[in-house]
């Protein structure tokens, strides 16, 4: 099988999407995913840069952050 290298350039995105979402061909299934695959880790990636810059500018209040880790905690315990 093949590799498919994909530059990512985001003017092209609506067209491609477009061109994507009218076929229905298994293979175009996997470039669907791909795609979904970079923009979350693009929007990951910016909420974290936005979340540091927050913490750094002291905009979280240190004891919330410490409940909610502790409150995650207790639902989802360290196996």
């Amino acid at each position: 099988m093949s590799t498919l290298s994909i530059k990512d350039p985001k003017e092209l995105r609506p067209a491609l999407h477009a061109h994507i979402d009218r076929c229905t061909d298994k293979e175009l299934e996997v470039v669907r995913l791909a795609l979904l695959e970079i923009e979350m880790r693009e929007a990951f990636a910016e909420m974290a840069l936005g979340a540091e810059e927050d913490r750094l500018a002291g905009k979280h209040d240190p004891a919330l952050v410490q409940a909610a880790i502790l409150a995650h905690r207790a639902k989802h315990p360290y196996r």
